[in-house]
């Protein structure tokens, strides 16, 4: 059962201010050779007061300027922006394992980027291919990722061709990414005033030329970095030379690009000084768009609108550090850090939920140089399959409302409603752990959910303890919500728009759940959607118990599950 859904309703904005000291760990990329910088440098971000910790080196390199960090959280990818890589003209990458005890990085090797001033990189969502973007080549490719994390190069392509202004003489690319499909690649390119497109192959990690080759920016714009909307709709690109962000209304099945608006980044009394913009993020919920800008030092924030994908103007936040060329925003969406390239330091400021609005949140810290802020969200280990897609061992239940189909445990039934809540239950019990299974909902009935910390209520259909809820109430999403089933009887945490966004209702949806002490995480489809923190004074509630699988009493409906793993901690 759930009640209490007026409750429920209140609690429109998830990761609200809890007493809170967890950490995430910070990546700052770097200039070596223009500063006194060494490498990459790691802090750690306290979630609750935004305190940043004293940055520490944790691995020396050359110009590492742009970061990526794998979805395995294992691995971490830079490019080195050089053009004498091995005496040759051309950058490299570079490939290190995480120490999950410090954050300090181990190199494993490099590769070469076949072309100058490699100066963009990002990571298909397997981690098993990289894709990176060469400014003074002009040039783009993939590289693939091993088990072990060595780099090899799978595929290349050079850009040709020119545009109005003098920097414009030749191709110069500047970002690279994959659409949330994972059927195309964009790439901004600076000199040529385009938006390269690519299709991807996720089973070689190639790069191949689309029907619809690019889209168009104004001539002399120089797009720069290069977004999508959380649901694939649209893209967005910050134009470096003219100050300006333009949207486009995305195809996902063609690719093709069309031009929806262009809005400008700065003030207007400051239109005739200086200024170049940086970097381009998405806000986690797909709410907010951020951009920086170098010569007036600030950040332009501007909200969507989902349903015409264009934007409007909220505020420009003057920062506090000189030329911010690098920013990020922390998984939760709580806080951002911008870098001051030339004022060697970094501040962190407070995202307003509602607005998008930044307020500062403490003073700068020393970073030599930095250029890139990338945060890790921390994993680690092996996991393990509690489902062998054959049968249900390990697991106890109905078989009149569970079976084994195609791969999937299917819940439920389409011929019948169902009279009361039904649960599959795993055989052993857990502690402290990280899961991740996909889930999709067919039918009239929309609701379902996997519990964990749970156990069985004797003598009753219900289980007790926590549930990661899969649905909708009525109109309300839930995807994500966390829910303390048959105990609290209430929503411990409602979801944050990153899900209800990146949802799709009809179709497969990756989760990830973890549960560590206190701290009770979810993410949906790569999203957070919840963060909760166990109050003190509800401390006897158990932090072990056993998994279940849930189909909801009402209409007739199928919750299907599949890919259920576990990493225990």
């Amino acid at each position: 059962m759930k009640t209490l859904l007026v409750s429920f309703l209140f609690l429109v904005h998830a990761l609200s201010a809890l007493a809170d000291d967890s950490e995430v760990r910070v990546y700052f990329g770097t200039y070596t050779r223009e500063k006194d910088s060494e490498g990459i440098y790691v802090a750690k971000l306290n979630l609750g007061t935004g305190n940043l910790s004293k940055p520490v080196l944790a691995a020396e390199g050359d110009n590492p300027s742009f970061l990526t960090i794998l979805p395995d959280s294992q691995r971490l990818v830079a490019v080195e922006e050089t053009n004498d890589y091995e005496g040759k003209s051309s950058g490299s990458l570079a490939s290190y394992i995480i120490d999950q005890s410090n954050g300090k990085l181990r190199l494993i090797n490099r590769a070469p980027t076949k072309g100058g001033a490699p100066c963009h990189i990002s990571a298909d969502p397997s981690g098993r291919h990289v894709f990176f973007a060469n400014y003074v080549g002009g040039s783009i490719g993939s590289a693939s990722v091993s088990t072990d994390g060595v780099l090899e190069l799978s595929s290349f392509s050079q850009h040709t061709g020119s545009s109005v202004l003098p920097r414009q003489k030749s191709p110069h690319a500047h970002s690279i990414d994959l659409d949330p499909s994972g059927k195309f690649i964009v790439c901004a390119d600076l000199g040529l005033d385009k938006l390269m497109i690519y299709k991807y192959d996720s089973s070689n990690g190639k790069l191949a030329a689309n029907d619809f080759a690019f889209a168009k920016v104004k001539p002399g714009n120089g797009p720069r970095h290069f977004v999508f909307s959380n649901d694939g709709k649209y893209g967005y690109t910050n134009n470096e030379v003219t100050s300006s962000v333009t949207a486009f209304s995305f195809n996902p099945s063609s690719g093709k690009m069309n031009e929806l608006q262009t809005l400008s980044t700065i003030p207007k009394e400051w239109a005739k000084k200086r200024n170049s913009t940086a970097e381009l993020i998405m806000h986690p919920s797909g709410r907010f768009l951020y951009c920086s800008n170098r010569g007036h030092d600030s950040i332009a924030v501007y909200e969507l609108d989902p349903a015409s994908g264009k934007m409007s103007l909220v505020e420009v936040q003057v920062l506090g550090v000189k030329t911010p060329r690098g920013f990020g925003i922390d998984p939760s969406g709580q806080y951002l850090i911008a870098g001051g390239q030339n004022s060697n330091n970094v501040r962190v400021f407070r995202i307003n939920a509602n607005s998008g609005e930044l307020s500062p949140a403490g003073p700068p810290v020393s970073v030599p140089c930095p250029v890139c802020v990338q945060f890790l969200i921390p994993s680690g280990g092996a996991f393990k399959s509690i489902f062998d897609g054959k049968s249900m061992k390990g697991w106890e239940g109905s078989d009149d409302w569970f079976r084994v189909e195609d791969g999937a445990i299917v819940a439920g039934s389409l011929k019948k409603k169902i009279p009361k809540n039904q649960f599959l239950v795993t055989e052993k019990s857990y502690g402290d752990f990280d899961m991740k299974f996909k889930a999709k909902l067919v039918g009239q009935g929309k609701n379902a959910g996997v519990q964990f910390w749970s156990e069985r209520i004797p003598n009753h259909h219900e289980m007790k303890g926590f549930q990661c809820d899969i649905g909708t109430m009525g109109k309300v999403s839930i995807w994500g919500a966390l829910y303390d089933e048959s105990r609290r009887r209430k929503f411990l945490k409602q979801v944050p728009l990153p899900t209800q966004r990146v949802t799709d209702t009809d179709g497969w949806n990756q989760f990830r759940i973890r549960a560590e002490g206190n701290v009770i995480s979810i993410w949906v489809n790569g999203a957070l959607a919840t963060r909760y923190y166990e109050n003190d004074k509800e401390s006897d509630i158990p932090r072990n118990g056993r998994f279940g699988l849930q189909i909801h009493s009402g209409a007739p409906a199928e919750a299907w599950y599949k890919d259920i793993e576990v990493l225990e901690l």
